[in-house]
């Protein structure tokens, strides 16, 4: 649930399920004061008398009017991207393990993982936003270290094991097809000029319109594409410098990417302010204790599975628990729950008691609402699937994980009774929005 940024720190919690209560078996619990809205349902328990202590238990648009502006309009177009942009089992099952992905909204941000001498092609062609995503056939507690690249650092610093084959994919969408064309281009020259006596200009076998370049003897290669209004931007890099191997590699990354971009064009600006912020209706049904908006593309939004596995540090393990049960998006809200939407109730069951198998530590007492089961973890900061560094407090060690219909729901807290109030005010809330 909350950690640090991909590429700053690890991420991943540790659930099991202890205590599951089902809806027949759970009395009513005693209210502490606090009303909650709605009515009780035929099988299902009375909401307005779980403790929820003060939080809300109405979606959040009752509290507060979303502004449109376009700080909001660009993070969400930015948000759309990182849910097209592959992940490392998108090109091939051995890139298992995610190194990075960052958001991208100036030509500064980017030139972290492009070339230095491409910042002012960026800025030329007005970069409008960007995302990249790294992957590799090793973890990264296997690698050794981090440098400081004064060129770039599409691996997030990191140096990389002598064994390990890696990958990086870049996406920069500018204002038209005209310009992303120019873009590229120009990207693709000044990353050539870094070294032109060394670098050798390289053709993809079935990426063919891209331009590519390598440095004999170094196992790593670039190449560019302009696609619409976006260019993509490809690194990869093998234990040894062969060509051939290399050349392969690129073509699988690029052959991988583009159709996701084709579900997904660049946005006119017109078209990024019309952005929906809650599509699906998910953040109205996510517990959210604040009484403002507060969009971001990691800790207070709505994603595709995709997008969510580019924020977590085990997406080999969640994938699958996530592609068997039909979960197609999941929302977060800064300090307040993590909602997946699940095929059908069957579906949310079974992940629901899926989630332990992915996890590492063990549980520690039952939750207070039906179907809840709360644990307490070893490692606060270090243990949450989750990457909202800021959604949840590095110090929120206690985790409840429910489900409600086709929804599973997480909550955190660094008190257990706080965490079930929490939990109380999730389920509450998905019950009272049913119908919407």
């Amino acid at each position: 649930m909350r950690g640090t940024r991909r590429g700053y720190g690890r991420r991943l919690f540790g659930t099991a399920a202890l205590g599951l209560a089902a809806v027949a078996a759970m009395p009513a619990l005693t209210g502490c004061g606090h009303d909650v809205s709605g009515t009780a349902a035929a099988a299902e328990i009375d909401v307005r008398q779980l403790q929820v202590g003060n939080y809300p238990t109405d979606p959040l648009e009752i509290r507060t009017t979303y502004l449109r502006g376009w700080e909001n309009a660009k993070t969400l177009a930015v948000a759309r991207l990182a849910d097209s942009m592959v992940i490392g089992a998108d090109v091939d099952p051995m890139f298992a393990h995610t190194l990075l992905s960052r958001e991208l909204a100036s030509p500064s941000g980017a030139s972290m993982v492009l070339a230095d001498p491409v910042q002012p092609v960026l800025e030329q062609n007005q970069m409008v936003y960007g995302y990249s995503a790294a992957a590799s056939t090793e973890a990264r507690d296997t690698m050794q270290g981090f440098e400081v690249s004064h060129n770039f650092q599409p691996f997030g610093g990191v140096i990389l094991s002598p064994t390990a084959t890696s990958f990086n994919v870049t996406v920069i969408q500018f204002p038209d097809p005209q310009q992303a064309q120019a873009a590229g281009e120009a990207m693709e020259a000044a990353d050539f000029d870094v070294a032109p006596d060394q670098n050798a200009r390289v053709t993809l076998d079935r990426t063919t319109a891209a331009k590519a370049h390598w440095r004999p003897g170094v196992p790593s290669l670039a190449a560019t594409l302009s696609d619409g209004r976006y260019v993509v931007s490809v690194f990869v890099q093998t234990p040894t410098a062969d060509l051939n191997g290399l050349r392969s590699l690129a073509d699988k990354v690029f052959a991988a990417q583009l159709p996701l971009l084709d579900n997904a064009p660049g946005l006119s600006n017109t078209e990024m302010f019309r952005l929906d912020y809650d599509p699906d209706a998910m953040l109205r049904r996510t517990l959210h204790p604040a009484q403002y908006m507060s969009i971001a593309a990691d800790t207070e939004i709505t994603h595709t599975p995709r997008g969510y596995l580019h924020y977590i540090e085990a997406p080999e393990a969640w994938k699958p628990l996530l592609d068997a049960n039909g979960v197609d998006r999941i929302s977060t809200a800064a300090g307040g729950g993590l909602l997946f939407r699940t095929r059908d109730d069957k579906a949310a069951f079974a992940l629901w008691s899926g989630i332990p198998t992915v996890t590492t530590n063990s549980a520690e007492l039952a939750g207070t609402v039906p179907d809840t089961a709360c644990t307490r973890t070893a490692n606060p900061g270090v243990d949450y699937p989750w990457v909202a560094y800021s959604a949840w407090n590095h110090k929120d060690n206690y985790v409840c994980t429910l489900h409600y219909h086709r929804y599973v729901a997480q909550v955190a807290s660094d008190q257990l009774f706080d965490a079930q109030q929490k939990a109380a005010a999730q389920y509450a809330l998905l019950a009272n929005s049913q119908g919407f």
